[in-house]
């Protein structure tokens, strides 16, 4: 029995041309699924197009391997010593792009396998939790804070002179970052702010543009994942 399973011919499962097809087929509409829900969920400045379409070749290619493989540890041994030689460089940004890396890895290892129902129904399940992680913004602290950013004149500006302007539109501000331009005579001025009423965002900017010496006003939405 030992024996048997570490022969290559006999104990490996024998795949026609249909059935590995159906097999890769179902592999990328699922794998295409889970770039989908990748792609409209993901928050942040990092998305990668390159790495959606690498999502599905991982998948696709982890459902090769387990056909491969079927119950050989010759051959499972074999790919892993293969393997084993291969040097990923590339660092992935964000963590949440790991999950979604494990989750195509298992799909394919589902298919690859003939646990079709495993692969289906874990797949519609996994991207309903990850659907509904995006839409109750689970784990974020605040839901309305936004990075306010401007370039003040110094010797043509107060430093109190757009005070005003905050205490009418936002609930609170936090200075977070100065840059000095100009040789000292400007400053970049940096504020984590959250608003009375996003939608009056845009007033905002127009007041703050006005104001005699301020320059490039601009707001950065902070909901996902921004690192300053």
């Amino acid at each position: 029995m030992i024996e048997n399973l570490f022969t290559i011919g006999d104990v490996a499962r024998n795949f026609t041309i249909g059935h590995v097809v159906l097999n890769l087929l179902l592999t990328l509409v699922l794998v295409i699924s889970i770039t989908y829900v990748y792609k409209i969920t993901h928050k942040g400045f990092s998305y990668s197009q390159h790495f959606a379409s690498t999502l599905i070749i991982v998948s696709m290619v982890t459902s090769i391997i387990m056909m491969v493989i079927g119950n050989s540890l010759a051959i499972a041994f074999g790919l892993l010593g293969a393997f084993s030689i291969i040097r990923f460089r590339t660092v992935v940004k964000e963590v949440r792009d790991t999950g979604f890396i494990f989750l195509s890895l298992a799909m394919g290892m589902a298919v690859g396998t003939n646990n079709y129902t495993i692969a289906i129904a874990s797949t519609v399940v996994m991207l309903a939790v990850i659907w509904l992680l995006y839409k109750t913004n689970f784990g974020s602290i605040h839901t309305n804070d936004y990075l306010l950013t401007f370039v003040v004149d110094s010797d043509r500006n107060p430093p109190d002179s757009f005070s005003g302007v905050f205490e009418k539109y936002l609930k609170n501000s936090m200075l977070l970052n100065i840059t000095s331009k100009s040789g000292g005579h400007s400053s970049e001025m940096v504020y984590s702010v959250r608003f009375i009423d996003e939608a009056k965002s845009s007033e905002l900017v127009r007041e703050i543009s006005k104001i005699e010496g301020v320059d490039n006003v601009h707001i950065i939405s902070s909901k996902s994942d921004i690192e300053y």
